[in-house]
């Protein structure tokens, strides 16, 4: 049995090792550099100044590159006010729309509010909506790499709270 535990321990301490050099050699990929956007909305989105809001899971990070867009669908609940944020690794002006996804109806559009980065909403009554992101501009410019891969990190951060009750 000592036998077996102490080969089984090589074995493990050797793979290991081995693992360590060939990814200090480049010959296999860390695995951070597969996705190189991994929580990004944690650490660069503003978070919101009041109290009382909550990190919500249909926050989002992606890679991007310039002039893209993408739609995240997500929920907001009845009585919840939500905080959103989206912010790029570039800093630069991202634009963002939410749209109600059974109407269509347009309930957000930050280019009609000075390309603001950041909004507060109250919810009064549950619906899916469709979050769009995007980027401005376009083309393969060499500083939009990220980590070997073309493009740029951004994250959309969605925080959320309950609604102050109003009145009696």
């Amino acid at each position: 049995m000592k036998k077996l535990l102490s080969i089984t321990l090589t074995l493990i301490f050797s793979v290991t090792a081995i693992i360590g050099m060939a990814q200090r050699r480049s010959n296999v990929p860390l695995v951070a550099a597969s996705n190189p956007c991994t929580d990004f909305h944690k650490k660069s989105c503003l978070r919101s100044p009041d109290e009382g809001f909550s990190y919500n899971g249909q926050s989002r990070s992606g890679l991007f590159s310039k002039g893209q867009q993408s739609t995240i669908k997500a929920v907001f609940y009845k009585g919840m006010d939500y905080h959103i944020s989206v912010c790029t690794e570039d800093q630069g002006a991202a634009a963002f729309s939410i749209k109600d996804a059974k109407t269509g109806e347009v309930l957000y559009d930050n280019s009609t509010d000075n390309n603001t980065q950041e909004i507060q909403i109250s919810n009064q009554n549950t619906r899916n909506v469709n979050i769009q992101v995007s980027l401005p501009g376009g083309g393969n410019d060499k500083k939009d790499m990220v980590k070997g891969q073309q493009g740029i990190c951004a994250g959309l951060l969605i925080e959320h709270r309950r609604t102050d009750k109003t009145g009696f």
